[in-house]
């Protein structure tokens, strides 16, 4: 079967919770089209003292994996920004090879994570010259424990996302050519990303508490002072489409705008925020 018309999966991994859905084309009364086959959210099992963070997350979706997914189907894992860490690289005229590119940016890990960045997998996405890269890192355990478990139900793993560029992706005809904050909610954390012109100048986590809305304007003014950029802007692209119709952060000086997720129009039925990422695209 051509891989453009197998069943689709998409997972998004998340410390509490894990959403699924797979898709594939069904002949309808207007020819082939894209349905929703399956959609769920799974709670994580709880870990115990000494395991990984994502540990929970892997023992919920290997219970599940079995019962949604076919062996004509490829998947997409979407890692929450919970597991991911995030760098930005200097530009460096002196580097002539992607070998280099990629061990100068583990240099940069290591500057602020130390030693612990040691076995993480790196991913430097593609940049202009002479602009800073975004470097992101995953616990290269997570990786190969994903293909082992997938290789495992014989599904075809296509691809692992980091939750910021998946979302950066759908939502990117927003943010093309803007000056800005681009500011994704997950439950319990903040990732907070500076754009100039749409590129990358700043991004960082945090861990935020249930009264985050309220200390937003805070946070983004913490932000803005230690952003190394000449970028003053107070555009806010806010991507929390798990909050559905809840009240936008008192925005004080900040101008917020609430993102809405790309739903492929067959989709937008079974649409909910909390399976924005695996329906969005």
């Amino acid at each position: 079967m051509s891989p453009l018309f197998r069943d689709e999966l998409r997972v998004v991994l998340g410390p509490d919770e894990v959403a699924l859905a797979r898709t594939g084309w069904r002949l309808t009364g207007r020819g082939l089209r894209r349905r929703v086959l399956m959609k769920t959210v799974v709670y994580c099992t709880a870990i115990g003292s000494g395991e990984a963070p994502w540990d929970g997350a892997i023992k919920s979706l290997e219970a599940e994996l079995p019962d949604v997914a076919g062996s004509k189907t490829l998947a997409t894992v979407i890692v929450s920004n919970h597991f991911m860490r995030y760098v930005m690289v200097p530009w460096s005229e002196t580097l002539s090879d992607e070998a280099e590119e990629m061990a100068f940016a583990r240099h940069c890990f290591m500057q602020i994570y130390g030693a612990a960045s040691e076995p993480w997998e790196l991913r430097l996405s593609p940049e202009r010259a002479g602009g800073h890269q975004l470097a992101s890192a995953v616990d290269g355990r997570l990786l190969i424990t994903l293909r082992t478990l997938f290789e495992r139900v014989g599904v075809v793993l296509r691809s692992v996302q980091p939750h910021l560029m998946a979302a950066y992706n759908n939502c990117r005809a927003s943010l093309r050519g803007h000056n800005g904050w681009f500011v994704l909610f997950e439950p319990g954390c903040l990732c907070m990303a500076l754009l100039q012109k749409g590129h990358w100048v700043s991004v960082r986590t945090m861990r935020i508490g249930s009264d985050w809305r309220e200390a937003l304007p805070l946070i983004l003014e913490r932000e803005a002072c230690l952003a190394e950029s000449d970028t003053a802007s107070e555009t806010v692209f806010l991507w929390a489409p798990g909050l559905e119709n809840a009240a936008l952060p008192a925005s004080g000086r900040w101008q917020v705008h609430n993102l809405q997720p790309v739903v492929r129009t067959g989709f937008i039925p079974e649409y909910e925020g909390r399976l924005a990422m695996a329906l969005s695209g």
